[in-house]
């Protein structure tokens, strides 16, 4: 059943700005914090809903998933968020080139990545949510799946739930993301950057390894905090070489003395400083950096063979061969 979406608004009725340009979709922030769109491998049990007491004016927030990527996935949950914005409907239609094209898929790859669109589609199908809000003095226990529809080869047909589209006004804190920035990124530096957008305290925000670990769904018997804590690091780095962050720096355990830069301790949390604008940069500036990190790193993994002496041959009594 279509439904009007002239206006998203609040509990209390009052109209939400949400900004959904081919460039930029509004996305509430307990989406962005929260595991919902993750990297698929070293994680806790995905099957177990994710579970909020208690978020601004709701409670016994629960959101099951169906291990849901920051890649492919999240695009898609955006390219939906867009559609249904512009529309102002729950209800879109949509062509298969036309989503080829808005997600920038290359022409040679659009016959297999029907597939995973296809894939991702029913995976978001499967995100469930409970929430209880109180409306008129009593608790209101709204429940809701985010999407069903249709798939051809040619066209789509998908609704959004009613339900979703009031959770969603019902939510402040509304942060933009970019696609295209996405594009540039990784699945470690997505999940990363979109926690950083949702995270802008002040120039130096501060990121626990317990919080880092929490976001990252990460289960420390498959990946143990010192792998992960380079994953972090590294990933850092390469935002920093983007230009999205400023710099970051690494606050270790206390020590014996009560200092927290003994490099021998292990890292307890991550001080990333970033402002506004360098999160969100020019994209051709961005692609270029990106070309050029890209192309200095294949040069430096291409290994030159330099040309090697024959060994000389050296006789021993017992005729074992000298290790080289």
């Amino acid at each position: 059943m279509q439904y009007n979406l002239r206006e998203i608004k609040d509990s209390k009725g009052n109209p939400r700005k949400v900004r959904s340009l081919k460039t930029f979709t509004s996305v509430p922030r307990l989406f962005l914090i929260l595991p919902l769109f993750n990297i698929i491998n070293g994680s806790e049990n995905r099957d177990e809903p994710i579970i909020v007491p208690k978020h601004q004016n709701t409670r016994n927030i629960e959101i099951k998933n169906a291990q849901l990527t920051i890649e492919n996935d999240f695009d898609v949950f955006l390219f939906i968020l867009r559609k249904v914005f512009r529309s102002n409907s729950t209800s879109i239609e949509f062509s298969t080139s036309e989503m080829m094209d808005e997600l920038n898929i290359e022409k040679v790859s659009r016959a297999q990545y029907l597939k995973t669109f296809i894939k991702s589609v029913k995976r978001l199908s499967n995100i469930h949510v409970e929430y209880e809000e109180k409306v008129n003095g009593e608790w209101q226990h709204t429940f809701f799946n985010f999407i069903e529809g249709r798939l051809t080869k040619s066209k789509g047909t998908i609704e959004v739930s009613k339900f979703f589209i009031e959770f969603f006004g019902n939510l402040k804190e509304l942060y933009e993301i970019n696609p295209e920035i996405l594009g540039v990124l990784n699945k470690y530096q997505r999940i990363l950057y979109v926690l950083y957008v949702c995270n802008r305290m002040s120039t130096t925000n501060y990121f626990s390894v317990d919080r880092l670990k929490e976001r990252f769904n990460i289960n420390s018997d498959k990946m143990p905090d010192k792998q992960f804590i380079k994953k972090i690091r590294d990933t850092n780095k390469d935002l920093q070489d983007l230009g999205l962050i400023i710099g970051f720096k690494e606050i270790k355990a206390l020590d014996k003395e009560g200092k927290n830069d003994n490099p021998r301790q292990p890292t307890v949390q991550f001080d990333v400083d970033y402002t506004y604008k360098t999160l969100y940069p020019k994209i051709s500036k961005l692609r270029e950096l990106s070309a050029l990190i890209k192309g200095f790193k294949d040069t430096k993994s291409v290994d030159i063979e330099e040309p090697k002496e024959e060994p000389k041959q050296i006789k021993t009594d017992d005729g074992d061969e000298e290790w080289i």
